[in-house]
């Protein structure tokens, strides 16, 4: 009997991993750059595969946070498997409560990229419905066409804003020199997020980001004038490229900039080889209008009203992913976690 060689290569080499996590259309977030990026930022990253010899069915990159001598567990936009193949989806969540404890962790969020192919109720299979959303609940996906295509599948307006940029003579650029082009986004997102009201991360943070995806990430400046105006970086793993991080000037963010840097982050990412532009996040549930005039509220703190009106001009298909779940191993040891430090991220 031949046995098949252990799929070590998998598990102990991003090269490996990607490669396989690919060919189970898995999602960028359980890419390996992103589990080194966030071993930058205090999580540890552990990758399962199944079966342990082979090819693997089904794979997954749990996310661990450590709170003194415990953990929290977090598997982001997984796990990644075959379609419809129960036995290594079942087979895997087994490896993963073993390398759960093996961390000691109190419980493990479970945010899929699709539903897993499980017949029953969550409770049958040892999860309860999650407490918290840490992904967006909803996002917009554009099918990645030639550049007619990608124009026409606009809403009107959208469309009007990206040809008025380049009327206006907006230029979008790449920085030679990445530093100051980080230097100049991080500036760029400290106005908007003082003018939005939300949190940002530290510069490094971004920084990281771009070092560990490398040729799969892009930063993307928008000029008007020789102004800066507005900046994005967009990341590619598989079939999907994502808008990640964005950012615009309270003074100069006219002129459709935003728009126009949209649409080259989309050519650039099709001409890469990605077929779907993740637009990253919309609200759960469609924002009211106002009054008569029939506009939406501008985006501030919680309130995402611009950003869902902006991210669904670029027409493509509305996703909701499914319904996050958790396992708890001690759930009453998790509850006082959760009440000591908050939801994590």
């Amino acid at each position: 009997m031949t046995i098949s060689p252990p799929n070590s290569d998998v598990v102990t080499s991003a090269e490996g991993w990607n490669e396989r996590l690919e060919a189970l259309d898995g999602h960028l977030l359980q890419s390996w750059q992103w589990g080194a990026f966030r071993e930058r930022h205090g999580w540890k990253a552990e990758r399962i595969a199944w079966p342990a010899y082979g090819q693997p069915r089904a794979m997954a990159q749990v996310l661990f946070r450590f709170r003194g001598p415990v953990s929290i567990g977090y598997i982001p936009r997984g796990p990644a498997f075959a379609d419809g193949d129960t036995e290594a989806v079942t087979e895997l969540l087994a490896e993963i409560d073993r390398v759960a404890k093996k961390n000691r962790a109190l419980y493990l969020m479970v945010e899929t990229n699709e539903p897993l192919p499980l017949s029953g109720t969550f409770r049958d299979h040892g999860f309860v419905k999650g407490s918290v959303a840490i992904q967006p609940e909803r996002t917009v996906q554009v099918p990645l066409l030639d550049d007619d295509q990608l124009l026409k599948q606009m809403h009107e307006k959208t469309r009007y804003s990206v040809r008025l940029a380049k009327r206006r003579e907006v230029v979008i650029e790449t920085p030679d020199d990445l530093d100051a082009g980080i230097d100049a986004f991080y500036g760029l997102l400290s106005d908007t997020s003082n003018r939005n009201e939300f949190a940002i991360r530290p510069r490094e943070y971004y920084a990281d980001f771009l070092s560990e995806f490398g040729d799969h990430a892009r930063l993307l400046l928008a000029r008007h004038e020789g102004q800066l105006a507005a900046a994005v970086i967009a990341a590619r793993f598989g079939r999907e490229a994502m808008y990640m991080y964005g950012a615009s000037s309270t003074e100069h963010r006219g002129h459709g900039a935003a728009f126009l840097l949209q649409f080259e982050a989309m050519r650039w990412a099709r001409d890469a080889g990605s077929e779907v532009y993740d637009l990253w996040g919309i609200p759960a549930q469609d924002p009211e209008k106002r009054g008569g005039d029939g506009k939406a509220e501008g985006t501030k703190g919680d309130h995402w009203s611009g950003l869902y009106r902006f991210k669904t001009g670029f027409g493509g298909e509305i996703v909701r992913f499914p319904t996050p779940i958790e396992r708890r191993y001690h759930p009453f040891l998790s509850a006082g976690v959760r009440r000591i430090t908050g939801q994590h991220e």
